[in-house]
């Protein structure tokens, strides 16, 4: 033991020690994109006036915006929820589905909140199809362990 361990009060660290706080690390990272995300899609429905015109888009195509961000949002937090580890993929689906359009639902909520914001079910509905498209996407580039590597 170090003589200022004892001064600071500071226990030795062991492997244990160790491996539970890299295991906690690891649990905080594999869910911090998927937190800035969320906060990144709440940032920008805070901007009021914003439009698609407003930022050089073409009439329509923020639905394509919705869409993609639900779909990283969908990714990201199947991903959170794995962790790469094999699980049933429908409690995941569903899990990743319900939770995404309720954010979707909130968010839209609170741009009508927002002066110069609307709520729009065209953008619920971009938001969904991109939570779907997301769900298969993660399955296709997130395999839980074990399960399809002899098919690729």
């Amino acid at each position: 033991m170090n003589p200022t361990d004892i001064l600071v009060r500071r226990r030795p660290r062991t492997a244990a020690a160790g491996e539970a706080r890299t295991a906690r690390w690891t649990k905080i990272r594999r869910w911090l994109p998927l937190v800035a995300w969320v906060a990144l899609i709440f940032g920008v429905s805070s901007i009021p006036q914003l439009s698609s015109e407003d930022i050089g888009l073409p009439r329509g195509f923020d639905k394509v915006v919705h869409f993609g961000e639900y779909l990283v949002l969908a990714v990201l937090f199947r991903h959170g929820l794995l962790g790469g580890a094999e699980q049933r993929e429908a409690p995941i689906v569903l899990l990743v589905l319900a939770t995404g359009l309720l954010i979707a639902g909130l968010d839209e909520l609170y741009q009508s909140l927002i002066p110069g914001r609307h709520m729009s079910v065209y953008d619920f509905a971009a938001d969904a199809a991109g939570l779907l498209a997301g769900i298969l996407v993660g399955m296709r580039i997130e395999r839980p362990a074990g399960r399809g590597a002899e098919q690729a």
